[in-house]
């Protein structure tokens, strides 16, 4: 394979993917604003969701560093 053949691979390649990482973003956009309304709707219950999420995440990880 040539240099030419594999830069016009590469070319392909990111003229396809575009269109996807746009969108993607897109959506990520529309998922960040649905996500920031929920929490300023109601700050406290994602406060504490947040709070009680951590506390598990650190039972788990200190049980399973007690494993090891």
């Amino acid at each position: 394979m040539d240099i030419t053949t594999f830069e016009a691979n590469v070319d392909d390649l990111k003229d396809r993917a575009r269109p996807r990482i746009e969108k993607a973003k897109e959506q990520l956009v529309q998922l960040n604003g649905k996500i920031t309304s929920v929490i300023q709707e109601h700050p406290t219950a994602c406060l504490l969701g947040a709070l009680a999420l951590g506390y598990v995440v650190a039972r788990v990880a200190r049980r399973q560093s007690w494993w090891l």
